[in-house]
This record gives structure tokens, C-alpha cells and sequence, in this order.
């Protein structure tokens, strides 16, 4: 190592080159008594609750354990409090994190795309203008769902606001029983709310279809391959300047969790079910629907910003006005 290389900058090369479990030297490694790694309340969250349970912090946490935010705001408030320092979150509210000086990077992408319109009960959907004069269910207003749901409806050529009925609810979860009763045509769901709404359709004899993959529709519009950069593992400054051992430990963990939670599907839903408070069939059937893949920001900064700039330009604020300064990305 060359001098006025930092001990974080020589691990982030580390984590992004694949090395990240070479040891490190040990006047680097900053120890921690406990550690909580905080995943969101849906499915990717997975992939850090494998991480943990693997025991590849051992060496760096006396205890480590892994727990699950509610809701976006207490996300935010941890955050802010210093009560929340490793943490799942979806991409776009780490950027706004980051960019109102809450001092937030973010490490990594584990989704690529897990929203899906449902066809109701007797709806006919094949393609995305068949949306034309229908009511279209959507959860949380101007968050990122609603955003990317209007972002495919123009680029389609469709109007969100004359062309068909958008109606919302405050979550997707909301959504699921009103579709399964006809309330609406179609409805817009992420895993793993769509999973559920197909299982609780079998179970009660209705006819849902899993018409139309927003993913697919964001990448025919936007020509970018990856899918939608959603949601991944994001930390805080202070940690990172603390412990940037554990921030590279805990992303290749990350890595080999993914591998993991493909080959185990039984065994990742069991893992995740307590936490997500979901039954473990509903999230097992969610698992191959969310585009699992590990990559660091530094890898996904062109896919990031992208997504980024589709957003703004429907709403600027949701990342605070501005694409986030290049130290957002780590391993950069």
C-alpha cells in the first residue's frame, strides 16, 4: 500500500475488486461490541439477515445481529439520531438522505426491480395501453412506486392523469384485498405484496394475473439493461470513517448471502419471515421475483443516476432537488 492511500479508500478497492475477505491488518480493525444491521420491511432485506446469520462479522462484532425499520420515517429519525448507522433503505431515500447533509452513503444495490401491475378479476391486460380508461391502484403517493409507475405510463404515451384512474392507497398492502375483490381493474404492487396477492387469489378462487413487469417497461423506455436500481445497503459517514472494515466485510457478505438465498429458497424464507412479520410462503414465492443481485454503488453509479434523473423529473424533491455528490458512491 502507498502511503496517502486511507485505510478506507484501501478497502473499499478491496470489496469492489472481489478481495474484501483478505485479512486486514489488525491496527485497522476498530472492534465493536454490537452491532445492528437494520434491513427494510420487504424481501432484499434477505440478502443482510443471511449476511448476518453466516457470521462474517464475527471477527469484527462481538454481537451482530440484524433487526428491521417500519416505516420510512423511523428510518430517517434513527438515521439523523445516530441510532440507525447500517441500513437498508430503497436508493432514493439514501440520495435524499445524502443530499440534505444527513451524511449517508450508499455501499451497494441488492434489487433491480420487484414492482408488478396486477390484472383484476375479468381484465384483460397484454400490454401497457390497455391501462387506457381503466383505475389503476397505486400505494403511497409520490413515492417512488407512483413515480415510476407514471414514468412508464408517458413514456408510453399515456397521460397518468386523463388516459385512466389513478387511485391510491396509503401502502401497497392496502391494495391487495380491494383487487382480489374487484374494487379496481388493476393495481401496482412490489414483492412482496404481489406474491401475497397471488397466493391469497388461489386460495380463495379468484382470477388475479400478473399482467405487466415495470421493470421490463422502465428498461424498454430507458434502454438501460440492469433493470431499476431500487433499493440497497446504505451507511452512515460516521460509521464508515469508523469502521470502513466492517462496511467491506458486511458488503461481501452481502455477495455470498445472494448466492445463497438463490440456492436455498426454503431456508432464506424462514430466515426473513419473523422480521418481515410475513408468512413464510408469501416470502418464498417473492424471492425470485425481485431481481436479486449484489453489486456496489461504485459498479451502479450510471444505473443509479438514471433512475435518479427519471424520477426527478416528475418530482425533483424526492432526492432533494440534485443527483448526489460521486463520494455518495462507495468504492468510487
Amino acid at each position: 500500500m502507498t502511503a496517502g492511500v486511507s485505510r478506507r479508500r484501501f478497502l473499499e478497492c478491496l470489496a469492489a475488486a472481489g478481495l474484501a475477505a483478505l485479512p486486514v491488518p489488525a491496527a485497522w480493525a476498530a472492534g465493536l461490541d454490537r452491532l445492528t444491521v437494520w434491513g427494510m420491511p420487504a424481501s432484499p432485506s434477505v440478502v443482510l439477515a443471511r449476511a448476518v446469520a453466516s457470521g462474517a462479522l464475527a471477527p469484527l462484532a462481538g454481537e451482530a445481529r440484524f433487526d428491521v425499520w417500519r416505516t420510512a420515517d423511523q428510518m430517517r429519525a434513527g438515521v439523523v439520531s445516530g441510532d440507525i448507522e447500517l441500513f437498508a433503505a430503497p436508493s432514493y431515500a439514501a440520495a435524499n438522505l445524502c443530499n440534505r447533509g444527513a451524511g449517508v452513503r450508499l455501499v451497494n444495490v441488492l434489487t433491480w426491480g420487484l414492482l408488478y401491475v396486477f390484472a383484476g378479476p375479468g381484465v384483460s391486460i397484454g400490454g401497457i395501453d390497455d391501462l387506457r380508461g381503466r383505475t389503476l391502484l397505486v400505494g403511497s403517493k409520490n413515492d417512488a412506486p407512483d413515480l415510476l409507475t407514471r414514468f412508464v405510463l408517458k413514456a408510453a404515451g399515456l397521460d397518468p392523469d386523463k388516459d385512466l384512474k389513478l387511485s391510491y392507497v396509503g401502502t401497497s398492502a392496502e391494495a391487495v384485498p380491494l383487487i382480489l375483490a374487484g374494487k379496481a381493474d388493476a393495481a401496482v404492487l412490489p414483492e412482496p405484496a404481489a406474491s401475497a396477492a397471488e397466493i391469497k387469489a388461489r386460495e380463495a378462487g379468484v382470477a388475479v394475473t400478473r399482467a405487466l413487469d415495470v421493470t421490463e417497461l422502465y428498461a424498454a423506455r430507458t434502454g438501460r439493461p440492469a433493470g431499476v436500481p431500487q433499493a440497497g445497503l446504505a451507511v452512515t459517514e460516521r460509521f464508515l470513517d469508523a469502521h470502513p472494515d466492517v462496511v467491506a466485510a458486511l458488503h461481501a457478505a452481502c455477495v455470498e448471502a445472494a448466492g445463497w438465498v438463490a440456492a436455498n429458497p426454503g431456508e432464506a424464507a424462514a430466515l426473513i419471515a419473523g422480521p418481515l412479520k410475513l408468512p413464510a410462503p408469501i416470502v418464498e414465492a417473492s424471492l425470485p421475483r425481485f431481481r436479486l443481485k449484489v453489486a456496489s454503488t461504485a459498479e451502479a453509479r450510471d444505473d443509479l443516476e438514471a433512475y435518479f434523473r427519471a424520477l426527478m423529473t416528475l418530482s425533483p424533491d424526492i432526492v432533494a432537488g440534485r443527483l448526489p455528490e460521486p463520494a455518495f458512491y462507495w468504492g468510487h
